[in-house]
């Protein structure tokens, strides 16, 4: 994989030096090499004319994300020194400390792609201007929306941000061009006008398109995202954020189109009918050419993006052994030879693969912990176990009985439970950094009681509010019943002793005549 990314990338650099020199010469025509994201993409040069790597128009000013082709070529492998990555130190205990890195850009993130691991963050919720990052998002709607043989026609409103400098594809009004060759003039000199003319085409309006971008934001859960055009020229209500910018490439990068045309170092463009056959060449130089000292042969892609306001900013994806990370740089530095955006991820790419290893914290069945049962027949708790062997991205020599873990369980459950149901999450975290969440199954399974359920679907039926305040209202009148019933009984008794009274005494008085008259 690596010497064809080497081989293309030396064909690059040899086309150029001898455009450059022997302009006048003719040169054989070269075949176009595009491969997916797994191997560098590149393609010979040709005698044609190439396009201004990206510039982009800030009121008025111009601000060049990379230096012409030409310049770009004649870089020597002498750059400034980069810092030396940091690597893991041992503590006076005997731990592993974690792993850190200093980046000098305003925001910068990277995440592990396999597990989603965050390895270094920094700002990483900060909004603040993508710049041509923008076109990420722009690309992954169009890609989504439209067919690539779909032909789109150039038109005059397509160029209205496209003048004082700012990055273009050297497009014309009324050229003829496809979707998918509008994509590489989008992502590789990072043409504005081809951004105006896919948003153009896949709304009717920008402002339709621009509208699009944002509830697709929503969709992928950027919460600190806001766009005002489809290519990233300044407006101060158009801003996202590193971990926003890193969610959408990482779902444009699900597409193979899309991850071809970001990792393709240039391009051969077929004749229209206002352009002749040419190259177009990318701006990130991190895989443009392997004689320059910031190619990196790991990177495949993504895109840079450069104004006065954002600074230097690169998202940007890399492979090595297996291991795959995404990267956000914004609001970098220019530097002596490359931008910081570039110094920077390189920097961040190689401290990631030097100091990280994927190791297992726990295998599939282990058990985690146990919980409360009730209504089982037989037993009163189940044992938790993990789903799956859990892997975690850790400091290279980590043992991990070093790793913390934190269970989330409810207090209790109830029969029955499947063998293998899913009863809670288990989260790994190594000195606060979280490296992997799993999910807990029960190990076995636990039946119900018959009679336990019963007598608690009693207890429950009696609990309901409702049923409590009926209750409560049945038991009252039974009571008032009884009350008023005694208190008439007492009255009734009361009537026959009153009564029986009168009789006796009626008696006793028939008693008393009865003897005078005698």
């Amino acid at each position: 994989m690596k010497w064809n990314k080497q081989l293309g990338a030396l064909l690059l650099s040899v086309s150029l030096l001898v455009g450059t020199a022997l302009p006048s010469l003719a040169e054989p025509e070269p075949e176009t090499t595009e491969t997916p994201a797994a191997s560098q993409s590149t393609s010979d040069s040709t005698n044609q004319s190439t396009t201004t790597p990206e510039t982009e128009q800030t009121d008025g000013t111009t601000a060049t994300d990379t230096t012409d082709a030409a310049e770009q070529q004649t870089e020597t492998t002498d750059s400034t020194e980069q810092p030396q990555n940091q690597t893991s130190s041992i503590a006076e205990d005997g731990t592993i400390q974690m792993p850190t890195i200093d980046v000098d850009a305003k925001a910068s993130l990277l995440v592990n792609a396999e597990t989603g691991q965050i390895i270094h963050a920094d700002n990483e919720n900060e909004q603040l201007y993508p710049a041509s990052c923008t076109k990420i998002m722009t690309a992954l709607l169009v890609l989504e929306t439209c067919s690539l043989d779909d032909v789109v026609t150039m038109q005059e409103e397509d160029f209205i941000d496209v003048n004082n400098g700012a990055s273009n594809a050297g497009l014309k009004t009324g050229e003829e061009i496809t979707i998918e060759n509008l994509l590489y003039c989008l992502m590789l000199p990072s043409g504005n006008e081809a951004a105006n003319a896919l948003a153009r085409t896949v709304a009717g309006s920008v402002d339709e398109f621009v509208q699009m971008m944002n509830d697709r934001a929503k969709e992928l859960g950027c919460v600190n995202t806001h766009f005002a055009n489809p290519n990233g020229l300044h407006n101060d209500d158009h801003y996202s954020s590193a971990y926003d910018l890193y969610l959408i490439a990482q779902q444009a990068m699900q597409n193979s189109t899309f991850a071809t045309v970001v990792n393709t170092a240039q391009k051969k463009l077929p004749a229209t009918n206002k352009n002749d056959e040419r190259i177009i060449y990318t701006t990130n130089q991190l895989i443009l050419s392997s004689y320059s000292s910031i190619y990196y042969d790991n990177c495949y892609g993504i895109k840079t993006g450069h104004t006065s306001q954002a600074g230097y900013c690169l998202v940007s994806y890399a492979q090595q052994s297996g291991y795959t990370y995404y990267s956000v740089v914004l609001g970098a530095e220019d530097g002596t030879d490359y931008a910081g955006s570039f110094t920077e991820t390189k920097r961040m790419f190689e401290w990631a693969f030097d100091n990280f290893r994927m190791q297992t914290a726990t295998e599939a069945g282990s058990a985690v912990t146990e919980c409360p049962v009730h209504l089982a027949r037989g037993t009163d708790h189940v044992t938790l176990v993990t789903a799956n062997d859990v892997s975690v991205l850790v400091p290279k020599g980590l043992d991990m009985s070093e790793l913390d873990i934190e269970i989330s369980v409810e207090d209790s459950y109830d029969a029955p439970i499947a063998r293998g149901e899913k009863l809670g999450t288990v989260t790994y975290f190594y000195q606060d950094m979280e490296c992997a969440t799993a999910d807990l199954i029960s190990l076995t399974e636990v039946e119900r009681s018959f009679i336990l359920f019963v007598l608690d679907e009693i207890s429950q039926f009696f609990s309901l509010t409702p049923v409590r305040i009926i209750t409560g209202i049945v038991i009252a009148a039974l009571l008032l019943y009884i009350i008023l019933s005694f208190i008439a009984g007492r009255n009734r008794l009361n009537r026959k002793r009153r009564l029986a009274q009168r009789r006796r005494k009626q008696r006793k008085q028939q008693q008393r005549r009865n003897q005078n008259r005698k």
